[in-house]
Parts: structure tokens; sequence; C-alpha cells
């Protein structure tokens, strides 16, 4: 387990709209812990310590929460935004078992993306996540997918994924991840040079019948 995933967290009774925005304020975020057959555990964290550690394992990852002597191995299930702003409002965890494989959808990391439209392709991902089972510890941040490599025509689908030990894809196999093709630009051009070669056609033809008719 990361060092980064430990986040130390505080206890807090549910609050009124008002005193939350208060912690918001002072630069917390107030979260909550989802345990089966128990009541949710409220509780506050740092918001940039949150947001540090987000970054670094990512939001498929087990967060160790430490709250006094208790420590709850859960997964982020969801983070509530601020309609406008975007601001972080929520954070729910999910408390898992850490020897009892679960399902999470982990992210794809598309790598090469850049030199893919430098060729002049296009990119067309289909998929966002993965939805995988497996112990939560063995969780990956994401699903790296090279395309750097590819030509219009290639593609990846999920059976073409090498998981990581001990994870498996519950998702089906002949479900596009990502396909590379022409880049539609130059589709358009050449749908309009035909179009405007149909049209010459047609006026040269037209002109034709107008002579031989005048004879």
């Amino acid at each position: 387990m990361n060092e980064s995933a430990k986040l130390s967290i505080t206890k807090r009774e549910r609050s009124s709209k008002g005193v939350m925005n208060q912690l918001r304020q002072d630069g917390f975020l107030p979260g909550s812990i989802d345990v089966k057959g128990q009541d949710a555990v409220s509780f506050s964290i740092r918001r940039d310590e949150f947001r540090k550690a987000l970054h670094a394992n990512g939001i498929s990852s087990v967060y160790m929460l430490e709250l006094e002597d208790t420590t709850y191995p859960a997964m982020i299930r969801e983070i509530q935004y601020a309609p406008v702003t975007k601001d972080w409002l929520h954070v729910t965890f999910q408390f898992v078992s850490l020897t009892e494989e679960t399902t999470a959808e982990i992210p794809f990391e598309i790598v090469g993306r850049d030199e893919v439209i430098y060729k002049g392709y296009e990119l067309q991902q289909q998929l966002e996540t993965l939805l995988v089972r497996g112990l939560p510890t063995a969780f990956p941040s994401s699903i790296v997918v090279e395309v750097a490599e590819m030509e219009p025509g290639a593609q990846v689908t999920v059976a073409d994924l090498k998981l990581p030990e001990g994870i498996t894809s519950e998702t089906e196999d002949d479900r596009l991840i990502v396909a590379v093709s022409y880049a539609r630009i130059a589709e358009e051009e050449t749908a309009d040079e035909d179009e405007a070669e149909a049209e010459e056609g047609t006026e040269e033809a037209t002109e034709e019948a107008t002579e031989e008719s005048a004879e």
C-alpha cells in the first residue's frame, strides 16, 4: 500500500448546510464512508491532502482512511461537484474487504494520442473505463492502451488487453476501446471533389445534349 494512499480523517457529526459550507471555507472536504450493514461514517478531510492523494493514486485505488484508532480500507464511490464552479462538495467512500473480490471501473490511459493526430489520423475512443473484478489491492490506477503505432483501420478491443495478474474483465471481449481512421476533413474533401466531378459531368452531358438538339 502506497503511503500516499493513507489519509487521516476527522470524525464529524451529521451537519447542517451552514456548518458544511464553513468546513469547505476552512479548507476541508466533507465526506462519508458507506459500510454494509452499518451506519455511514461521517468525516472531514483536508482538501489539499485529498487532492494530492487522488492525483498520486487515481480514483480506482484503495485508500486507507485513518480515523483515531480505526483504519477503513475504502474506495471512492462518488465525488459531488458544485454545478457551476465544479468545486468539490462531498466525497463518498465505500468500505471494502482486502481479502474479498469486488468490481471496479478502471479508467483507460491512452498513450500516443498526440502521435496519431500528428500523422493526420483520427483517434476514436469508445470506452472510457473497464469494469473489472479482483482483490481491491490488485486494482491498477489505470489501464494503459498504446496507440502511437496504430494506422487507419487498426483498433483495440477488450480482448486485446493484457490485464494485471489477478484482475479479470467483466466487460464483453468484443467491445471496442479505440480505433484509428483517416481524418474526417480528408474524407469531406474527397466527397466534395467527387461531388464537383459529378456536377461537372452532368453539366457536360447537358451541354452535349443541348448541342445535339440544336443540330
